[in-house]
């Protein structure tokens, strides 16, 4: 609903025609359907891997017998509904209160978190999405992780909380500097 002519015409108006960026947008809206099918994959991956994350740190504790790897599948699936209430705070941001934006301005944006505190020309690319990752939405998803983790598995606050912070929060950080690597490595 966000993504329409007038985004990409705002987008691509300085380096392509009209009629060009038109045929860009008429391609995106065609192609559409691949996210469909990949979000669920993607969605998938992600929560199979933190949940492996998890139950590693949860192995190394030697906690391995007080939850189950399909408990903490649940808690991650479950704790996704954090995220959701962000996108929903994005999508009404540029619904009701930006009129003129395009695609650079949604990508840039994330609600409540520390790119908030920049322009869009103050930042290199780099940085945009480590300053995105780290807003209030992902500390209220540590701190849930660690909630479900202690009432699932009947684990102490300190065991849980132990468990978040050395296994979800390294990992985190791996893939920060991943992606921060591939963004360097492709020029996005």
């Amino acid at each position: 609903m966000l993504i329409n002519e007038t985004v990409f015409y705002n987008t691509y108006s300085e380096q392509l025609t009209l009629e060009r960026s038109m045929q860009l947008f008429e391609n995106f809206r065609r192609m559409s359907w691949i996210g469909y099918v990949l979000v669920p994959v993607m969605l998938t991956v992600k929560f199979t891997l933190i949940s492996i994350v998890i139950y590693t740190g949860i192995f190394f504790y030697n906690l391995h017998y007080k939850i189950t790897f399909a408990s903490i599948f649940r808690i991650v699936i479950a704790n996704e509904i954090i995220f959701i209430f962000a996108s929903l705070i994005k999508f009404l941001w540029f619904f009701f209160f930006t009129s003129n934006y395009d695609l650079n301005d949604m990508g840039f944006f994330y609600p409540l978190s520390l790119i908030n505190f920049f322009k869009i020309s103050e930042v290199s690319r780099i940085w945009i999405y480590p300053l995105q990752i780290v807003n209030i939405f992902q500390f209220i998803y540590i701190i849930a992780l660690s909630f479900g983790l202690r009432i699932t598995g009947n684990l102490t606050e300190s065991e849980s909380d132990k468990i978040i912070l050395s296994s979800y929060l390294p990992g985190l950080a791996l893939w920060i500097v991943l992606v921060m690597f591939i963004s360097i490595d492709s020029g996005i």
